[in-house]
């Protein structure tokens, strides 16, 4: 059984909403066993709605709408449903009973247009909406149907786990789909494309790469009856990609890579600090969002001027005025400054060009997106230069997320437990 998404509202073509909704929706497809092979999105008008919502009967055994089933003169669906399914709108007297006794007990007066969230195509029945006024949809015809469902977050889930679920279980669709994730860093896709070239052209299981920032999630996916089945195929090629990429693979599931380090660290009982420039705190800020992070965090420094890296963090004033704020020579006194301070096992420092325009400064100008990660450990100091491509933002994330990185490969090459 195929279905599509069709999301309704001209303000998610505008970038104004996130349409989580059919982010949501997919995953409860997935997990009924229902192919879900397009999605579109339209705006709040009745042409473009209609011819959507026709093309999605071509092609798919159920339709699901999202938006547009409210009171205003732009909630469009229920006569885009009736023209595209060549039917006539008709208004439901249940419905009409029920609207009056929600606004009857609000105290408040009914309008002509808000009796529109009664009306139905003669081939649909209303499905009960058990936190607003509008219900929601089900339309079948010549085979095909079609599930229509508000857009409110707090009335969207609960008809999507309650009467469409019934719904569907109805239709008696296909095997539900289990899925794994493993989360790999320090390698790229690509080299991850040749690693696992095989793997990935598997059908069953399939191995697909999702790209992030600073690393590659590894989805694998199978049909199967039960979990334990579906338990038995994942294990297998999940081991298989262990094997090949060894230590690369740093987690599965939903632990982070900050997670990973604030768990190794707590195992250790090994502190850290963290001397920031140019990414304002967000290394501390990951880290600190981890549960169980004050075990092993001590201190997060935020020197973003020349004179805080001196006062706070002890870098010389010889290295600022002849290397300048962005260099190795002070991404290395701000790892050593803020481990000795806080008296950590280990520190990382971060400092770099973020903005668009390069820093003038000695010896010579720094361009945006160099980025200099400085690792102080009780054995030694390491310091890596970075040259990362993009906007501000992405900058940031970037050189935080290879700070980790960095930082994790430090740990794993360490034989045992250090201490200061």
């Amino acid at each position: 059984m195929r279905a599509e998404i069709i999301s309704i509202g001209t303000e998610l073509l505008l970038g104004q909403i996130t349409d989580t909704n059919a982010a949501d929706l997919g995953v409860f497809l997935a997990n009924s066993g229902v192919d879900h092979t397009h999605r579109q999105t339209v705006g709040d008008n009745l042409p473009r709605a209609v011819e959507a919502i026709k093309l999605a009967l071509s092609r798919s055994d159920v339709v699901f709408t999202i938006g547009g089933l409210g009171p205003t003169p732009d909630d469009l669906t229920r006569q885009a449903i009736a023209d595209a399914l060549e039917d006539t709108l008709i208004r439901d007297e249940t419905v009409v009973a029920f609207l009056h006794d929600q606004y009857g007990k609000r105290g408040l007066k009914m309008t002509e247009s808000q009796f529109q969230q009664a009306d139905r195509p003669t081939c649909g029945a209303p499905i009960e909406n058990p936190n607003g006024t509008a219900p929601g949809l089900h339309c079948t015809k010549d085979g095909k149907h079609i599930i229509a469902l508000p857009g409110p977050k707090n009335e969207f889930n609960p008809m999507v786990n309650g009467a469409v679920q019934t719904i569907i279980e109805s239709l008696r669709p296909g095997l539900p789909i289990y899925s794994r994730t493993l989360r790999v860093c320090g390698v790229s896709e690509a080299s991850i494309g040749e690693q696992l070239a095989d793997l990935m052209a598997s059908e069953d299981p399939t191995l697909a790469p999702y790209a992030k920032t600073g690393e590659v999630h590894l989805r694998a996916s199978t049909r199967a009856e039960t979990q334990r089945v579906a338990d038995a195929k994942l294990e297998y090629i999940c081991d298989l990609v262990r094997e090949r990429l060894g230590n690369a693979v740093y987690a599965e599931g939903e632990e982070t890579l900050e997670a990973w380090v604030i768990k190794t660290l707590t195992e250790a009982k090994q502190t850290i600090a963290t001397a920031e420039s140019c990414t304002g705190g967000l290394l501390a800020g990951r880290l600190t969002s981890v549960d169980g992070s004050s075990k092993v965090f001590n201190t997060g420094y935020v020197t973003y001027s020349a004179e805080s890296k001196h006062e706070h963090l002890g870098v010389q004033e010889w290295t600022l005025i002849h290397h300048g704020t962005v260099s190795e020579e002070t991404a290395r006194e701000m790892a050593v400054g803020a481990r000795g301070r806080s008296s950590s096992h280990y520190a990382i420092s971060i400092t770099g060009v973020a903005g668009a325009d390069p820093i003038i400064e000695a010896p010579e100008p720094k361009p945006s997106g160099l980025i200099y990660i400085g690792i102080a450990s009780p054995k030694a100091i390491e310091v890596h230069t970075l040259n990362i491509r993009g906007n501000r933002q992405m900058i940031r994330d970037r050189a935080v997320s290879f700070a980790l990185i960095r930082f994790r490969d430090l740990l794993l090459n360490q034989t045992s437990p250090l201490k200061v």
